[in-house]
């Protein structure tokens, strides 16, 4: 046999053998194993749907938080309206109980003069059917002062009793301020323009209306730096023409002259597409003009 065919018998041995090897090979791997690719493709597919099951429970976490906040909200805003109205009936009837009170006080009053009265009359009547005796007269005389004293007493006293009944302030409700004779209210929530006017309304009060420097001050004190607050001031019937919820024009003259001029500098300017027609007061105690729809807190006033 020649050197050549010798290599090539060789050479078929050893391909014959690599073979056999990788066959024993291919034999050993478990049947049914994942090849690297699949194995991949595998893992992607679980983390998309494991993604995907978070965000559907983060969506429903969500949801509900959302729903437990709106009810918590709107259970805080039945408590305080609740709290308000019971407030607002009791100083009714603390009202009522009071100005009772002080008719019955006038009327007992009215009542002692006019017996005392006759009780006097009387004494001066029998006094008078006497014999005109000196000591008799004068006891008459003294008697006759003594009527004019006790009956100018009483008249004094009607007379304050009458003022006290008209100047008398019952205590203002919880959460409310009192400054003068006047009781406040200063919002911690936020409303437009007429739906703070109409909370007012509901509690026998109305947005407040600024008549001295004194109550401006009053209302500037009890404002924060970073908030402001709705007045009862506005001209949205006509431009220009600022006008109290009262139906009292707001004029030049009583700004300038009365209290002293409380716009801030440049305003009004109804600047803004919707324009500015409703007034609100800075802590500074300056007025502004602002849009009405614009969400804000507002001070509520009523007579104590």
């Amino acid at each position: 046999m020649s050197q050549g065919e010798d290599a090539v018998g060789t050479y078929e041995k050893w391909d014959f053998a690599e073979g056999t090897e990788l066959e024993k090979e291919e034999q050993r791997k478990p049947k049914g194993a994942l090849s690297p690719e699949r194995a991949v493709v595998l893992l992607y597919m679980l983390l998309a749907l494991t993604f995907v099951l978070f965000m559907a429970l983060t969506i429903v976490n969500l949801q509900r938080v959302s729903a437990v906040w709106e009810v918590l909200e709107q259970a805080r805003i039945r408590s305080e309206n609740s709290h308000t109205t019971a407030w607002h009936n009791l100083s009714e009837v603390q009202r009522a109980l009071v100005s009772q009170e002080v008719e019955n006080v006038r009327w007992k009053m009215t009542q002692c003069k006019e017996e005392c009265g006759k009780e006097l009359s009387d004494r001066l009547r029998v006094l008078e059917e006497r014999d005109g005796l000196e000591p008799v007269l004068r006891q008459l005389a003294e008697v006759k002062q003594e009527q004019s004293r006790v009956s100018a007493l009483l008249d004094v006293a009607l007379e304050e009793m009458r003022n006290l009944s008209e100047i008398i302030c019952t205590r203002c409700p919880a959460g409310w301020q009192q400054f003068d004779k006047t009781c406040y209210f200063f919002s911690s929530t936020t409303k437009p323009w007429l739906a703070a006017k109409e909370f007012c309304a509901n509690f026998s009060s109305h947005l407040a209306i600024v008549n001295t420097e004194q109550e401006n001050k009053f209302l500037a004190n009890h404002i924060m730096d970073n908030r402001v607050f709705w007045l009862g001031l506005t001209d949205m019937h006509t431009e220009g023409n600022w006008q109290w919820v009262d139906g009292r024009i707001l004029s030049l003259s009583y700004v300038f002259s009365l209290i002293g001029g409380f716009w801030n500098s440049g305003e009004p300017n109804n600047v803004g597409h919707q324009g500015e027609d409703c007034a609100t007061i800075y802590s500074s105690g300056h007025w502004n003009d602002a849009t009405c729809s614009n969400a804000e807190t507002w001070v509520c006033e009523r007579s104590c």
